[in-house]
């Protein structure tokens, strides 16, 4: 069963795939590494202070990812992994116009980060979903160089989104 993505939550898509903006430099103790795998997060820190900055690495050799951060609602307590688990109108409710704070990808094979939203830095203070929407198997040339369009890139072929193989998490900025 192939789940629908609000469109604005697809919006980051379109955007992250239209980007190709250079990596910051960093480092630093407020610079965390996360790294993109078929289909997870590793090293996706449960909490940080705000200000810090994030890289996105990959592990997969065919696989584009991405980690697109959506801060979550003050008044919402359920853990991410319900949320990604509504229906669209449920999804919408929670999430409302509420744009991502960042859209970092990484390419497969070690390419190098594209900061696509924000950059890089999550300053404000609450908790973020974390997830992936990229279509399972999609071209990642094809992808990153798809026309621009209101939602996600109209790929053929491709499969369901990343996030729905579990390739999610959150994180609380204090």
């Amino acid at each position: 069963m192939t789940k629908r993505i609000p469109r604005r939550l697809g919006r980051a898509g379109a955007v992250a795939a239209l980007a190709v903006l250079a990596a910051a430099c960093g480092g630093g103790d407020d610079t965390k590494t996360v790294t993109a795998a078929d289909y997870s997060f590793q090293n996706l820190p449960k909490e940080v202070d705000a200000g810090t900055e994030f890289k996105l690495t990959n592990s997969s050799t065919k696989e584009l990812h991405e980690m697109v951060v959506i801060r979550i609602p003050d008044d919402e307590r359920r853990p991410v992994s319900q949320l990604v688990a509504l229906p669209e109108s449920q999804q919408e409710a929670v999430f409302g116009s509420s744009e991502p704070a960042m859209v970092l990808l990484a390419p497969p094979g070690g390419g190098e980060m594209i900061k696509a939203v924000g950059d890089g830095k999550l300053t404000q203070k609450g908790r973020y979903a974390v997830v992936c929407f990229i279509p399972t198997g999609v071209d990642p040339q094809v992808y990153l160089n798809a026309p621009p369009g209101d939602g996600p890139p109209n790929v053929p072929n491709a499969g369901p989104p990343h996030v729905v193989h579990g390739m999610f998490g959150e994180i609380t900025v204090k």
